[in-house]
């Protein structure tokens, strides 16, 4: 199968040349998950060549031309259009990168384009020259246009290329039917997770090394997220020798640095390297996930963290979010009252469990997203969609 990919993200190489010394220590979410994928892909047997206009703008560099030299990673061709890094003329110019890159691409019997709908100038370059050379197209849907862009031009482009496209990679059922109008092929696939990544769980917890059970939030630290709540039941709960540690930024930061001033039991570590904290996350007793349920947009997302979390093989504490499948409920403890109330009596009910118990969880929550939700088993599926349904 050879597959042309379009998207705004590069090899990880490129990505840290590019970003290095611009005071960005976290991981773009669509460098991640892009790049995960397209290494399941090609693991799986496919071809793969990317299309980019890299992740650039005014803000990451002044330089008004870009060129980046074309590269090859883990054997996938990366080619980056020649940009002009000023608003419209850049949106222009990867435009007529990826039409003309299509069309100067070899197609082949098996041939496919998937392509970041969020990335609309990328998105309809490679499907107008889709058209021309008769090429299936199918979009991968992260996020929901119309919750992005308002009533704006860009949000009436992306829902017309949604029309135009031959099937859909979407994150949740619900989405189908938000972009999904005319019933095209579809398959959810919620995430996935590096498969080279597999912990190693031969060294002890800090719960048995130092009887302190710590609990982990790591992410956006908004009051909109469940934060303030999950800060207030942890205090509630009074759990004896227990932490509460918080990563990340936000809008709830300089509380959280206030709160740990005040108490002891909580410490605010801001924005670290996602190494430090994956490796915080498998010492940890228990993760947790408060973000609230009744937004809409939790319909339309999958939390990748809590994927993340259960990678870990720490148990994971997580409100029931829409966008999580009902296969997850077995392997992680569910958080029904997402109140200070509610989370502080959850608290205490899950540490009235025997560390054995609490640690088995963990460890069947990571068996079940290794055997299943790898970027190597996802990106399989993908394979076989396009094979049967396209």
């Amino acid at each position: 199968m050879y597959i042309l990919y379009g998207f705004s993200n590069c090899t990880d190489g490129k990505y840290n040349e590019l970003m290095s010394g611009k005071n960005i220590s976290i991981l773009r979410p669509d460098q991640k998950y892009h790049g995960l994928l397209i290494k399941g892909l090609a693991a799986n047997g496919a071809d793969i060549k990317c299309f980019s206009g890299l992740p650039i703008n005014r803000e990451l560099t002044k330089k008004l031309f870009i060129r980046e030299k074309d590269e090859t990673e883990n054997g996938v061709y990366f080619h980056y259009y020649k940009t002009i890094n000023l608003p419209v003329f850049r949106h222009i110019s990867i435009f007529l990168g990826a039409f003309f890159g299509v069309l100067k691409a070899k197609k082949r019997k098996d041939t496919y384009i998937i392509c970041d709908c969020l990335n609309i100038s990328n998105a309809y370059g490679m499907m107008l020259a889709s058209k021309i050379k008769k090429i299936p197209i199918i979009t991968i849907v992260t996020d929901i246009p119309d919750m992005m862009y308002g009533e704006g031009i860009t949000r009436k482009f992306a829902n017309r290329f949604f029309g135009s496209v031959n099937g859909f990679i979407l994150l949740t059922d619900a989405m189908n039917q938000k972009v999904n109008r005319n019933a095209k092929p579809n398959i959810v696939l919620e995430g996935h997770i590096d498969s080279s990544l597999k912990p190693d769980k031969t060294g002890e917890k800090t719960e048995v090394i130092t009887g302190i059970k710590q609990i982990i939030y790591a992410g956006s630290v908004m009051e909109m997220y469940g934060i303030k709540n999950l800060v207030e039941g942890f205090l509630l709960a009074n759990i004896d020798n227990c932490k509460l540690i918080i990563y990340g930024g936000g809008d709830y930061a300089d509380a959280l640095k206030k709160a740990a001033k005040e108490y002891s039991g909580i410490e605010y570590m801001g924005v670290k390297e996602n190494s430090e904290i994956v490796e915080a996350e498998q010492a940890a007793a228990l993760l947790i996930n408060p973000r609230p349920t009744a937004p809409e947009y939790t319909k339309y997302s999958f939390p990748s963290k809590n994927m993340e979390y259960m990678a870990s093989g720490t148990p994971l504490l997580t409100t029931k979010l829409p966008g999580m499948p009902e296969e997850y409920y077995p392997y992680v403890y569910i958080l029904e009252d997402e109140t200070p109330i509610g989370i502080s009596d959850k608290l205490r009910e899950i540490f009235s469990e025997d560390f054995e118990k609490r640690n088995e969880l963990g460890i069947k929550a990571r068996k079940f997203v290794f055997e299943n939700k790898s970027n190597i088993i996802q990106a399989k599926k993908i394979i076989e969609f396009l094979e049967s349904e396209i």
